[in-house]
């Protein structure tokens, strides 16, 4: 089997020339003899090489032998005592880049290697502008297409305290990492005293537009100690994320377990990896609106809810010229406000302003309704031909005035 030493520098923690190696590796440890040489490099990822070749450390003065040598490195050390059939140089960097920024030759030592080989075809461009070279092109090597698990996407909405069951959220996040799922936790909260310092975990302030959070995620969470009929699992199943909530009041009347979500004791006792298998949950609809109406008596039609949407974004998109009556520093336009000035502001803004007596309202600003330009397009030519193909009609055909007076 032919030896080949393959040689870098140094090997970094993280970066696309050391994915480059350990992928090259992967795959040509099935057909070659290889060592990899390296001077430094971060100790984990020379660890996790070493799993698959022999790993040495650059020693000067020390002669190497082998069939082919690759340098896969511009920076530091250039290595000497190489004897070797066939001598071959990588290039992964934009060379022509580096020329121009005056750093080429600052980090490129010319071993005298006439065989180059440029990991894609911009990178063989660059590299022959720069030194004149005229490389093989051979992108680089990707591992094989592994079988992948889905990353569960978590999210709740809720304070955080014991009772709210923040020490099950601890639990369930351990219970998670130990089973090796992969997962994200959003956490929607205006709770400042409870936090974690998981990387899986992210917290945030409370808001009032999570829809787009919500839908986005597959599973809402609650797992508190009680629980009337919560509105952010109904909240949920409305936008058809199944909810994981624990065995109290009403979350079991909205929850049904393995059908739109996941019932789990309250002392956690459960196997964790049945939530990898999401459920499909239905759609949800519970006809509060519809049974408020009867029960008040309303006979009337109901509203479609499209109407009312618009009609609210209407109404918060409204705007109103106010003037001020204090002095004040505008903190949503970061301008300060000055006895008798007239400006604009939304109607949510106004709301707040006039109940802090900061303003008067001079008028709500109506949308004008757009004036369409109607074009008629006329023919002059066709005009002309009819009036002509009138006048040219004989007497006969035209219309004989009455004799009767």
């Amino acid at each position: 089997m032919r030896k080949i030493i393959f040689y870098q520098s140094n090997f970094s923690q993280i970066g696309g020339v050391e994915t480059m190696a350990y992928n090259w590796c992967w795959w040509l440890r099935n057909y070659f003899d290889v060592t990899v040489l390296y001077c430094t490099g971060d100790a984990e990822r020379i660890r996790k090489m070493s799993r698959l070749v022999k790993m040495e450390k650059y020693e000067e003065g020390k002669t190497y032998e082998c069939d082919i040598f690759i340098r896969n490195s511009v920076w530091g050390l250039i290595p000497k005592n190489i004897k070797a059939k066939r001598m071959i140089e990588m290039r992964h960097a934009n060379y022509k880049y580096l020329l121009d920024k005056g750093l080429l030759y600052q980090q490129y030592k010319d071993m005298g290697i006439k065989e180059i080989v440029g990991c894609g075809e911009f990178v063989s461009k660059m590299s022959h502008e720069a030194l004149g070279d005229n490389p093989t092109t051979i992108k680089n090597i990707l591992l094989p297409r592994k079988e992948t698990n889905k990353i569960i996407r978590l999210i709740s909405c809720t304070r955080l305290d014991p009772a709210k069951g923040w020490n099950r959220m601890l639990k369930m996040i351990d219970m998670m990492r130990n089973a090796g799922i992969k997962f994200t936790w959003d956490i929607f909260t205006n709770s400042t005293m409870y936090k974690c310092n998981y990387e899986e975990v992210h917290f945030y302030k409370q808001r009032y537009d999570i829809w787009d959070y919500l839908a986005n995620a597959d599973y809402t969470v609650l797992l508190s100690d009680s629980e009337g009929l919560p509105y952010t699992i109904q909240e949920s199943l409305q936008y058809q994320v199944p909810c994981i909530v624990t065995d109290v009041g009403g979350c079991t009347e909205l929850i049904k377990d393995g059908v739109n979500g996941y019932v789990v004791p309250l002392d956690m006792n459960f196997d964790i990896n049945k939530i990898k298998k999401i459920p499909k949950c239905p759609e949800y609809k519970n006809g509060a609106l519809e049974k408020w109406l009867n029960y008040l008596g309303y006979d009337g039609k109901i509203i479609d809810e499209k109407v009312l949407i618009q009609k609210f974004e209407k109404e918060e998109n409204m705007k109103v010229r106010v003037k001020a009556m204090i002095n004040f520093n505008d903190l949503e336009e970061n301008k300060h406000r000055a006895v008798g000035e007239v400006f604009e502001c939304s109607k949510a803004r106004c709301d707040y302003l006039l109940e802090h007596k900061a303003i008067e309202i001079v008028e709500e600003i109506k949308e004008e309704t757009p004036k369409v330009k109607v074009e008629v397009n006329i023919d002059s030519k066709k005009v002309a031909e009819k009036i002509i193909e009138v006048q040219d009609k004989p007497e006969s055909t035209k219309k004989k005035k009455s004799s009767k007076k």
